[in-house]
């Protein structure tokens, strides 16, 4: 909508003259006229004042529709106590997880058995490792092809932590899991 009709609407609405919004914006009525009439248009500098004069927001005055429908205000709602909750949970699982590991991993064999719990990148897969592990594939897994896995032998067959799209990529991370063994642990076994 053309700013000059809304100068009009408001002024209208307001009950205001065209000499007394000149007056309280710094110009004659005869300026107001033109702006109403799209003779000619206020500067943008100008457009904090005419909208104050009026009582009016800037949205307002240029004609942007700002009303949120109380649908849309729902899903906006609804998006933000997700996104808090979602922090949460994954803060405290985090949390969780950093205070039980230690335990289970003090509590799991006899004192001369070296052991790592080693999660999955999705948190769901755990597994205990004792310096054994390998590369295990290519495999097809959810639609793609050459996906390699990290296997680590388990009492009821091997567990896989993670899948990579190289064997490169899987070789790494099993290198960095038994970094991490070798520096926490002063024993390892490779098989």
């Amino acid at each position: 909508m053309d700013i000059g009709k809304q100068i009009a609407k408001f002024r209208t609405e307001k009950h205001i003259t065209q000499e007394k919004l000149g007056e309280a914006v710094g110009v004659t009525n005869r300026t107001v006229s033109k702006w109403e009439q799209g003779v000619s248009m206020p500067g943008i500098d100008l457009a904090p004042r005419i909208a104050s004069a009026l009582g009016v927001s800037l949205d307002q005055l240029f004609g942007i529709e700002t009303e949120v429908k109380t649908k849309d205000l729902s899903q906006i709602v609804k998006k933000a106590v997700s996104e808090v909750f979602e922090d949460a949970l994954n803060g405290a699982i985090s949390d969780a997880l950093e205070e039980l590991l230690p335990q289970y991993i003090s509590n799991c064999g006899s004192s001369d058995e070296y052991s790592l719990l080693i999660l999955g990148r999705d948190k769901s897969t755990t597994c205990l490792f004792k310096g054994q592990g390998s590369v295990q594939g290519p495999f097809k897994l959810n639609n793609k092809d050459n996906q390699y896995g990290i296997s680590i032998p388990a009492p009821k067959g091997d567990v896989y932590v993670g899948f990579y799209d190289s064997k490169e990529e899987a070789s790494a991370a099993l290198e960095s899991v038994f970094k991490a063994y070798s520096q926490r642990f002063s024993k390892i076994e490779l098989l």
